[in-house]
Order: C-alpha cells, then structure tokens, then sequence
C-alpha cells in the first residue's frame, strides 16, 4: 500500500509546475500571495528528511510543530513521513506549560516552530532541539534528500493531541493505513482533480483539516489556499478571487454568510422579503422532488458571496444549526454535513451531494460500520437514540501511552464516541447530544442542550448562546435552564438598536412558548464578549458554566468594580471636559468608577429611558445637542460623552430638567404639519367601519364595553390600554365617539409602515411611524408635539405584546409625558383579544365561534390624576389604576 507520502510524490511528477500552495498574506509590506508549486513543496520536504536524518531522528521517532497554516509547516510534515517519524501537530492556543506536558508526554525528539512561538518553545522546553520553518540557513540545499522510508499499514504516522472540550488531552494514535483509509473513502464522496482549489483555513493541528486540505487536495493536484490571517474580510476575499471550488469549515462561518444574506434580504420591502421567501421554498421544493436547482441562478447574489466557482461545501465539528442548513440547500449551495472525531480520522459519515438536506451528518463512509449502544434503564430520554459507536479501518490504535484511557473507549475494536445519536431506515446518523452534556432534569427528563440553542437562534439578535442546567438556591437537586447570550452587536447598529436587554427578552418570550415547559430558558445572562470556544469552534461549557456561576456569585461584578482604567482610557480620560463629564456620570449613577468603554446597557444596565435622561445630562452640561443620527450609534460612555462634545450649539438655553428638555425639542420631519391635518375622506369611513364592526361583535361574539363616559371630550390626554393583540388599537378606535377619535394620534412602529402606501396609511390615520426601540427621545417629543396641539395619544404602557394575556411591566414613557406637560391619563383595561389573536401565533378564526374562546371585555376608567414632574408616583398610580380595571374585565384563566 503507498502511504501519503508517496502518492503526493506520485502527484508532483505528474503536475511539479502546478500550484500545490498559495499563501495569502496581508503584509506589511503590502498584501501578497506566496506561491509553491509541487516541485517545490517536494524539494522542501526533501530538504527537511535530509536534515532530520543529519539530526538522528529515526524512524517511529516523534517530531512536533508548532506554527501556523503554511506551506513550510507543510514542508516539514512532508519531511517527517518521508523519513518515517511521526509527526506530531500541536494546537497553536497552547501555553507553555501544555507544550512542555505534550512533548514530554510523546517524547518529541524535536519541535518544528516560527519566529511567533518562539517564546513558547524556549519556555516549555527550553533543551528541546528547534528548527524555525522560515530560517534559510536550517533549510540549507542539500545534494541528496533522504530516502523514502517504508512504513506499513499498522505503523504510525501521525499523533493528534485532542482534548475535545476538556482539559485532559490524549494522543491520538493514526496510522498510515488510517489516513489511507479515510482518504480513499472520502475520495468515493468529494471527488477532486488538478482543476480543484481548496481554501484551508481549519488549522492543520486537526484530523479535518489534514483530510481536507492535505490528504484529499496534494495527491491529485490541487491547489490549497491558506491565510495568514484569518477574518470575516480575508476569508470573503479568498473564496471571491483564488477560483475556490471545495471549502471545509466549521458551522460558525456558514452561520455569519446565512445572517448576511438575511440582512441584505431584510433592508428590503416587504414585496421583495416575501418575493425572496417564495423562491426559497420554491427552490427547496424542487431540489426534494425534481432533482432540480436553479437557485445558483435564482441567487447568484449570495452565490458570489463565496465564488463562482464553488462546488462543495463541507462542514464538521459541531451541530450544524437546521433553519440555517435549510436555508443554504434552498439557496442552491450543497452543503455536505460531516461527522467524525480526532480518534476516527476526523471523518466517520457525511451527507452525499445528491441527498436532499435533512439534519442527519450522512451514511457511513466505504469500509465503516456505525451502531448505536441503548441504555435500557435510562426512561427520561426523548429520542430513542444512545452511545455513538464506530469501527472500521480509520479508527485509531490508541491513546500514546495511555492503555486505561484507549481500554475505556475501544470495546471489540469498537470506538465508543461519547455521543448520543439514532439511525434511521436509510442509515444515517442523527447527532442528538454528548452524554457529559446531557441536562438531566429532578423530573427525570433528559434534555439536549444544543436542540434548544438552536431553536433560541432563530431570534435575529441572539448571535451566540450556549444553555446550562443549574440548580436553584436551596433545592439542589432541581435545575432550571439559564443561557448566556450574545447579542450581535452588528445587527443592532445597523438597526439602531438600543434597548438590547428588552429586545432580547421579547424574543425569548416569543420562542418558548413554542417549547415544551421543561425546555424552556428561564433565566438568562447577557455578554458582551464572545462565548470562549475550542479551535474547532465547540463552545467550552465548562468554562461558560464557571464564568455563570462567578456572576451568580457576584465575583464578576466586583471584579468590573476594581478594574482600573487601560492607558487608552486613562489617556482619553486625561482632559478635563472628558474627566469632568465622566464624574458627573459616576455621580448621577451612583458608582464608584465608571469605564469609558462601557456598554451603557450591557455593562452599566441602563434602560432606554435611563440612556436617554443620561445623554441629555451630558448635553445640558456642555450646552450642546446631539443629532438623533449620532444618538442611534451611541453604545458606550466615550462615544456619548464624546458626542455631546462635538454637538451642535444648544438653541434657546436648556430648561430645568432633562426631561422638560427632551420634550422641548421638535421632533423633526414633517411630523407636525401631518399632525394638524384632518384627514375626513379617510377617518369618516375608517371610524363607520369600526364601529359597524364594534356593533356586529356585540351580537354575535360576546363583546361588551363600559366606561366611554370617562372619556374627555377634548384633549390633551393619554389613554393607555394594556397590550394583548394586534386587534387592540382597533378596539380602543371603535368605542371612542367621533369627537374624540378626530382627536385621537398613535406612535407606531415604523417597520410597519415602510412602503409608500403604508405611509399615506399612517398619515391619513395620524399614526406616527417612529420606532422607539431605535429612536426613543424622537417618539417621545413627537408624542409631547400632539399633546401640546391638544390632541389625544393612544400610547400602551407595556411598549409591547403580552405573552400571555396578563400584564406585564410598564415602560415609564407614558408617565414622562404625562408628568412634565401635566395632562392626564385615561386607562383602559382590556381581555379576551389575546385568546383571538396571541402574539405567538396567527389570528384563531375558531375562537369566534359561539362557545369557543374568551368573551373581549373592555373598561375605560376615570382619568388619572397626574403628579407634575414626578413620573414616578404617576408611573405608580397607572399600573394600580389598570390593575384594578383588568381585574375587572379578567376572565379566569384554566
């Protein structure tokens, strides 16, 4: 049997001046690309036996590199085949003292490094002898390169240190005759010519990434693309301009191109999503049943985004997200799902091209058997599904002397993965879980922590989070899910998103109801660094599990609190406008110390009103207004404080609080002049209708109302009716007599309006599109602009849907405006429109039928006397007031 080796050396007599590597890199001086053709990959991988040799190394004899993706770390592996050692890769994350434990553990004879890790050689084993892959004078010409080595089937060629999510790492043991076999079996699956072109940015020190871009691309002629530094930026590059046309990655990266494209798709109007959404399904449909695929040329757009010339995409090393998977075979890409560990050769099954997408990770590859082991006594499992076990020709010898650790997992010549899966009819593997990652319930139930992320992701704003079972205080033996969160920052600038926290919990809301009870997320932190993970992408649960608890246990909090000032700060810092706006801060926050690169929500938890009355604070104190397009990209202390500097001139003095100076302010636009419009030929239709609807409802589907006599007949006021349904604005319309609903304005989400037609809708309705999750302060003085005209705001103290019908906290926008332009508030307490139409759900036709549903109950209450100035105690007198009105209407929940 030829081993590696060979069969590359057979490719470089065929192709010897064709591309083998190419080296992307950024510089400095300027961007480049190092090109390596086959003849000279071979010659440096003959200059390195030779050198091996002079040095002693012996065949069997173990070699390790440290360093990144490159053709020269390429060169020195090559080199160490050659001579029959066994080269050992080591992930380039590791501190020293790991280094130290891995060579000392595999008795490395040498170490293979760069000029970056440099420091972490000479401090893990500073006797080890070196060679640097990019030093000329260890990479001397030499007349003859050592002779090729034979090696059979059983010997050993590689040594993989693997640690999965763990601290405890093992060497892998891979033969000859296991890279063999992997590489012919996957040959049959992905196959590859001369033609081929692969980009690699997977490092080398994995089993993946040595299949991909090693094993598979060097012994037909291919070419292999690497980065030296590897970005969002770089990578898009590569695939769009070096002729890629097979890439392996993890999922994470396919997760960043399905947001982008979904981004772009969301910038649209509604026409064109919906447009999109059909020919996605359509595309779907027709590769499921007809064999069909037009969506390279339905979305050559998003086709671009990773080349023209891309056949095959192959992922691998984490569950790969459903929706998402979904997606990208309906846009036309074929996305091949790849299971396999470090101690099976990195691959066990894959998808085949021609499979329609499902969630399995495909069939066995040729030669490999794949079982699954039950535990009978285990009821609480959801799935009927058990231990992943695997044999075959590609799985390993062992673990490097370590027979108690190889005895615990290879049964029988059976690998027993430590994942959790079932076969279905056809074969194929389904990846449900990792048994250490199982949360076991005081209920008995087992849950899968990757099945609920997956269905949490689906919210837009949730970038990244990882689900823990944790004990509640005092009962240790029951759990309660809690998840860390990751919000995407991109996608809240680009929407102007500020009120991260509400947004995130209204997602939440909204997607576990769709769940079961026991899966529900109960609890929740916020992060705003990334989750910490492996090379491989997997999210380090241990680790995410201790950083939870130290915020449980308050650690993190004090840690924050004693973190004095980086030299960037303390620099920004050092003038005295910057200072003296900083401690005004500190002041109005009560805090000790407060970092200018804080997160005004994630780190100092401002809500969106505290974030407003703190900007207009800053504002006031330097006599300046800032633009609400600058508002919108304000994230941090600096960047306010900053803005504040730079605003505008403050016209007219400020007025004596921050609030009395927000609403001061006109709202821009043409906000106003369409609020002094009396739109009849619209209205007076409008209002017959509702009212006709509001008559046929009370004969034939038990609505009543009372109260209509608590209505001014003129304004200005608020009424503030609580929020089950979208059918709520219309029934605070429909009982309003015509006086009052001539008076009567709305400020409304503006994505509800974004087309021409919608617009002339909200005009003609006196409705205000503007979004006060992005543009609060504007929503607010538009708001106090209609109450001074004296007009009527229909405004929902809640801000947004209830989940479940009952009342949920109140923002306090409604009790500002009240309190600082001294008008009152008239609550309006409503049931029975969520059982009509819940916000999880579409509108229940059923529910209207006799028998069926709730009874709509409506009560106006009285007005509310507000406290000038104080928005707390008239905050407090509206949620007492509608409370007793809801308790009033209520029905009785089962």
């Amino acid at each position: 049997m030829a081993n590696f080796y060979q069969l590359f050396a057979a490719a470089a007599g065929r192709f010897p001046d064709r591309t083998a590597i190419e080296v992307l890199r950024e510089g400095p001086p300027a961007p480049s690309i190092d090109v390596w053709t086959y003849a000279q990959l071979e010659a440096d991988a003959g200059r390195w036996s030779a050198w091996l040799v002079a040095q002693g190394i012996q065949p069997g004899d173990r070699c390790a590199i440290l360093a990144d993706n490159d053709a020269r770390w390429i060169g020195a592996y090559l080199g160490v085949l050659r001579v029959g050692a066994i080269a050992v890769p080591l992930d380039t994350n590791y501190k020293p003292h790991q280094v130290k434990s891995i060579t000392d553990n595999c008795e490395a004879r040498l170490i293979f490094t760069t000029a970056k890790y440099r420091d972490t050689v000479a401090a893990a084993i500073p006797n080890c002898l070196r060679a640097d892959l990019f030093d000329d004078a260890d990479r001397r010409p030499v007349a003859h390169p050592a002779p090729v080595v034979e090696r059979g089937t059983d010997d050993a060629a590689v040594l993989l240190y693997t640690s999965g999510t763990t601290s405890d790492p093992k060497g892998v043991i891979l033969s000859h005759g296991n890279l063999e076999a992997e590489r012919a079996a996957a040959f049959k699956i992905i196959t590859l010519s001369e033609t081929d072109a692969v980009l690699g940015v997977l490092p080398l020190f994995h089993a993946l990434a040595q299949l991909a871009n090693l094993l598979l691309p060097l012994i037909v002629g291919a070419k292999v693309v690497f980065l030296e530094s590897v970005s969002s930026t770089t990578l898009l590059q590569a695939l769009q301009t070096r002729g890629i046309t097979i890439f392996a990655c993890v999922p994470q990266f396919f997760y960043l191109i399905h947001q982008k494209v979904m981004a772009e798709v969301g910038k649209r109007g509604r026409l064109s999503r919906a447009l999109f959404g059909a020919m996605l399904k359509t595309n779907g449909w027709l590769r499921d049943h007809g064999g069909l695929n037009p969506g390279r040329r339905w979305f050559a757009r998003v086709h671009h985004t990773l080349g023209d010339h891309m056949r095959v995409l192959v992922t691998g090393g984490s569950k790969f997200d459903p929706v998402i998977g979904r997606d990208l075979y309906a846009l036309g890409f074929t996305l091949l799902n790849a299971y396999g560990l470090t101690e099976c050769t990195g691959g066990a099954t894959i998808c085949r091209p021609n499979d329609s997408w499902n969630t399995s990770v495909g069939a066995p590859i040729d030669g490999v058997e794949v079982a699954i082991r039950k535990d009978t006594s285990d009821t609480g499992r959801e799935y009927d599904d058990g231990e992943v076990l695997i044999r075959g020709p590609i799985v390993m010898q062992g673990y490097f002397n370590r027979p108690e650790a190889t005895a615990a997992v290879l049964k029988n010549g059976w690998l027993h993965t430590g994942d959790l899966g079932y076969l279905d009819q056809r074969g194929r593997l389904y990846i449900t879980g990792r048994s250490k990652e199982i949360i076991v319930l005081s209920s008995g139930k087992n849950l899968y922590p990757e099945e609920i992320e997956a269905h949490y992701r689906q919210s837009a704003i949730i970038k990244e989070l990882c689900v823990l079972g944790l004990t509640k205080p005092g009962e240790p033996s029951a759990e309660r899910l809690h998840a860390a969160i990751v919000p995407d920052e991109q996608v809240m600038q680009q929407k102007g998103i500020t009120n991260v926290r509400e947004l995130v919990r209204f997602d939440l809301e909204g997607l576990s109801v769709q769940l079961p009870a026991h899966k529900r997320v109960l609890t929740y932190d916020i992060w705003t660094e990334p989750l910490p993970r492996t090379s491989t992408g997997k999210v380090k649960r241990h680790e995410v599990e201790r950083r939870v608890r130290e915020h449980a246990a308050g650690v993190k909090a004090q840690a924050q609190a004693a973190r004095p000032m980086t030299a960037a700060e303390q620099a920004w810092a050092a003038d005295a406008e910057r200072a003296g706006a900083l401690a005004a801060i500190q002041e109005k926050l009560k805090r000790p110390s407060v970092s200018p690169d804080a997160n005004l929500e994630l780190d100092l938890t401002l809500d969106s009103m505290e974030r407003v009355e703190l900007l207009t604070m800053v504002e006031q104190r330097f006599g300046t207004r800032v633009t609400p397009e600058t508002r919108a990209a304000i994230f941090t202390v600096r960047q306010l404080v900053d803005a504040a500097i730079a605003g505008e001139t403050a016209e007219g003095g400020t007025a004596a609080t921050p609030w009395a100076t927000i609403l001061a302010q006109d709202p821009g636009g043409d906000i106003v002049e369409n609020l002094k419009n009396q739109h009849l030929l619209v209205g007076l239709p409008f209002f017959v209708l509702l009212r006709t609807l509001a008559l046929v409802s009370r004969v034939f589907f038990r609505f009543r109302a009372s109260g209509v006599e608590h209505l001014p007949k003129s304004g200005p006021y608020l009424i503030c009716p609580n929020h089950q349904s979208y059918l709520d604005s219309f029934v605070v319309l429909s009982q309003v007599p015509w006086g009052v609903f001539r008076q009567l304005f709305f400020v409304g989400a503006s994505e509800y309006f974004e087309t021409p037609l919608m617009r002339r809708f909200a005009r003609a309705t006196n409705i205000v599109p503007v979004d006060a999750n992005v543009n609060l302060m504007r929503a607010l003085q538009a708001g106090a602009a209609g109450l001074r005209m004296g007009k009527v705001l229909v405004l929902f103290p809640e801000g947004e849907r209830s989940i479940d019908g009952e009342l949920k906290s109140f923002r306090k926008g409604a009790a500002v405006l009240a309190s600082q332009l001294h008008v009152p508030i008239v609550p309006v307490a409503m049931d029975g429109l969520f059982q009509l139409w819940p916000r999880s759900r579409g509108f229940q036709w059923k529910n209207l039928l006799p028998g069926r549903g709730a009874p709509v109950r409506v009560a106006i209450g009285p007005p509310i006397p507000v406290t000038a100035g104080d928005e707390q105690a008239t905050a407090a007198e509206l949620r007492r007031s509608l409370e007793a009105l809801f308790e009033r209407v209520r029905t009785p929940r089962t």
